[in-house]
């Protein structure tokens, strides 16, 4: 009479296929050593303050097959590639922050690399605007006459008036005496590495000490009848700068 054994090998076998596919399951979900993925390097990044809305940072990674994604001031994530370029919202929250994290083929992430920077408004256009006054009368030919001219600074803060030009318009009002012709202009002239100081809400006054004024002459042409330029008057057009 035959031995029942075949019961016993079937169990065995079953035992022995759920033993390996444990080991199986196991095995694919761990991690080996050594293998945690680097997180990208920076190599270059918006200043910290910066006064620009645009900005554009860098990395790089040693594994060239990796992809990137990255999140802005800590919103959610999108994919990326460096160099990235992007406007700051204004209305989140200061430090802005950007953060780069690597994903490798097998869909494993990185630890994210983070920068976090601030913004700072750029100075204000107005901050530095001047105005510029002058004129003269009594011109007559062949002499030399200074031109007073006031520097005005409205701000609530000093500036340092670095340069001045007059031009005069082309031709005089009424029309007749024209300027190529008949005038000569000699500009204001700052000593060398000179500035002039103009306190808030103040006027001062050109020349003054290092700079020399402008100058204005009606030249005297004996072989040309200058009688066109009696009573007649121009226009005088100032500009300058200034900085804080």
């Amino acid at each position: 009479m035959e031995k029942p054994r075949s019961n016993r090998r079937i169990a065995v076998g079953a035992l022995g296929l759920l033993v390996l596919l444990a080991a199986a399951l196991l095995g694919a979900s761990a991690t080996a050593p050594g293998t945690t993925l680097a997180a990208p390097d920076f190599t270059s990044v918006p200043a910290d303050p910066t006064s620009t809305r645009t900005n554009t940072a860098s990395w790089t990674h040693p594994n060239a097959d990796v992809r990137f994604r990255c999140s802005l001031d800590d919103g959610p994530g999108f994919d990326c590639s460096t160099p990235l370029t992007w406007t700051l919202d204004l209305g989140k929250p200061q430090p802005h922050r950007l953060s780069v994290l690597a994903v490798d083929g097998s869909g494993a992430e990185s630890r994210p690399a983070t920068y976090a920077f601030s913004y700072r408004e750029p100075p204000r256009a107005d901050a530095v605007r001047f105005s510029l006054a002058g004129d003269l009368t009594g011109l007559v030919p062949g002499v030399w006459r200074e031109v007073p001219v006031r520097v005005t600074n409205p701000s609530g803060v000093p500036i340092r008036l670095t340069g001045v030009t007059l031009t005069v318009g082309p031709d005089s009002i009424p029309p007749g005496c024209l300027t190529a012709t008949n005038l000569e202009v000699r500009q204001p002239v700052f000593a060398a590495g000179r500035a002039l100081p103009v306190p808030p809400r103040a006027t001062v006054t050109l020349p003054t000490e290092g700079v020399a004024a402008a100058a204005i002459i009606l030249r005297d042409l004996p072989s040309v009848n200058q009688d066109v330029c009696k009573n007649k008057s121009f226009t005088l057009v100032w500009s300058g700068t200034a900085e804080q």
